[in-house]
């Protein structure tokens, strides 16, 4: 048992450092089952299961006759387990709702350490003329994705994506059954965590981002 486990994690090494190296890139295929086994000098059943674990990561995905690639698409697996983590009762909606506030703040105070940003891209968004309620929802979307992208942090990008995600949902429903008045407030508050952004204001920032998040908040306990 400990030889196979031996085995299985000198394969999982393997493949990773191949990554690191850049040898392996997105969307290449990875070395056969056989071409790993012989090269690492192991047997195809502790191939196998390394690939299965790198494929439960998130980090490769199998295709039915094609092979396994490189995806590197860890958020997805994060999702999964937040979902199930919900399911079972171990975390609650307003743990998540609290992570997703405070994360925020996180990624503004990052951006606004960097030097010289540039805010089109976020500012076109805000800009942006919306004519349905589909419309409004993807402005959110796309107004905090750009937020948590801008923080250039892999591993928050990546904990954010996964976080968003299942966040996503409910705060569709929210900006879907909310009034006319409190949109207006969502939407003043997206606009002062900009202007927050471009002076470097960090306590008008942490207020902006709590008004936002206090608004969600009351709709999703009310």
């Amino acid at each position: 048992m400990k030889e196979n486990s031996r085995e299985y994690q000198k394969a999982v090494d393997y493949i990773c450092s191949e990554i690191a190296k850049g040898n392996i890139s997105i969307g290449d295929r990875l070395p056969t089952e056989r071409t790993l086994s012989e090269k690492l000098g192991i047997s195809r059943n502790s191939t196998r299961e390394a690939l299965r674990s790198l494929e439960n990561m998130g980090i490769t995905e199998s295709v039915r006759g094609s092979g396994n690639y490189y995806t590197g698409n860890v958020s997805k697996k994060f999702s999964e387990m937040i979902r199930t983590l919900l399911m079972i009762k171990v975390v609650s909606k307003k743990d998540i709702c609290d992570f997703r506030r405070t994360m925020e703040l996180s990624v503004c105070m990052t951006i606004m350490n960097k030097s010289n940003f540039d805010f089109t891209e976020i500012e076109s968004v805000l800009n942006k003329e919306t004519t349905s309620t589909d419309d409004e929802v993807d402005k959110d979307k796309m107004f905090h994705y750009l937020l948590a992208m801008s923080s250039g942090n892999i591993f928050w990008m990546a904990i954010m994506d996964a976080v968003i995600d299942v966040y996503r949902g409910w705060i569709d429903e929210v900006i879907k059954i909310i009034d006319i008045d409190t949109k207006e407030k969502l939407d003043t508050a997206h606009k002062n965590i900009l202007s927050s952004l471009i002076s470097k204001d960090k306590e008008k920032c942490e207020n902006a981002i709590n008004l936002h998040y206090d608004i969600i908040d009351d709709v999703l306990n009310s």
